[in-house]
């Protein structure tokens, strides 16, 4: 990528969007707002492509939360596949090399050992189907865009667009001296948005497309993560384990989606720092 050309952010006001604009450091970037670039819309990005001509791409957009996709799949697909496939012909069309998020949900937690970007997916849920879908259209359409998929990202948002990450809401339950109960069978890879953005700007550096992981080092439970919440909040007394099945939860999700980041490595990438860093880090600001 040109470091002095423009660089057009699909999805800028959510957790991961914000988190990369804050990271520009003084370069080009447009955050074009939703209601003006909505990407199932070929026209509304063709107006913005056109307008800013940029270097590179980066769709953070995305449709949930994972529950709400099961009673509008319709929406769900709109926005996570043919959206994407909207913007992925569009960038192939002018030469732009796309960078599109995507998510560890793709797989099944068939896994006992964090998947690499080789490994099959097999979608439980309409959120990780249309998420899938919206992988295969964005890479279909040049072999120089790329799919970036992550796993529970938390960090910080902007307030009033979209769900506040885990960490936000685990640390609003302890506040509010509200018991909770998580579920201790569902293994992620917790990412910082803040690294995560650092992260993707290298990439965009980069040449290669195709599928690449980046989320934090290690893996735990969703529980593991909610304790060290409690903890710093000084409430542990007020959380406890569940099941997923006990939870009851309307979407599936995988028991296991840990990521390994093989081939950020395999380009001399440094991993990103362990989930633990991450969640320290964060909890540090927001205490």
């Amino acid at each position: 990528m040109d470091d002095k050309g423009a660089v057009v952010v699909f999805g800028g006001s959510g957790l991961v969007g914000s988190s990369f604009l804050r990271a520009a450091e003084g370069r080009d970037v447009h955050a074009p707002a939703r209601e003006d670039a909505d990407i199932s819309a070929a026209a509304a990005v063709s107006r913005v492509l056109d307008e800013k001509r940029p270097v590179a791409v980066i769709n953070c957009a995305v449709f949930q939360p994972v529950d709400l996709c099961e009673s509008v799949p319709e929406a769900a697909f709109r926005v996570n596949a043919i959206g994407a496939g909207v913007l992925a012909g569009a960038c192939a069309r002018r030469g732009i090399a796309l960078t599109h998020l995507s998510t560890d949900f793709v797989f099944g937690g068939d896994r006992t050992r964090p998947y690499v970007e080789a490994d099959c997916p097999r979608p439980l849920s309409v959120y990780a189907a249309s998420k899938l879908a919206g992988e295969h259209l964005v890479l279909a359409a040049s072999p120089r865009h790329r799919v970036v998929r992550t796993s529970a990202v938390f960090g910080p948002g902007l307030p009033g667009h979209g769900v506040g990450s885990f960490i936000d809401r685990m640390l609003e339950r302890a506040r509010a001296g509200q018991e909770t109960r998580v579920v201790v069978d569902q293994v992620v890879s917790p990412t910082y948005s803040v690294h995560l953005a650092t992260a993707l700007w290298d990439l965009l550096a980069r040449p290669e497309g195709g599928v690449f992981h980046a989320a934090g080092s290690g893996q735990c439970s969703r529980y593991d993560l909610a304790r060290r919440v409690f903890e710093g909040a000084g409430r542990p007394e007020l959380l406890s384990r569940i099941t997923t099945a006990e939870f009851g939860a309307v979407a599936r999700r995988p028991s296991y989606s840990a990521l390994d980041n093989t081939r950020l490595r395999s380009l001399g990438f440094a991993d990103l720092p362990s989930w633990e860093q991450g969640a320290e880090t964060y909890l540090a600001e927001i205490l």
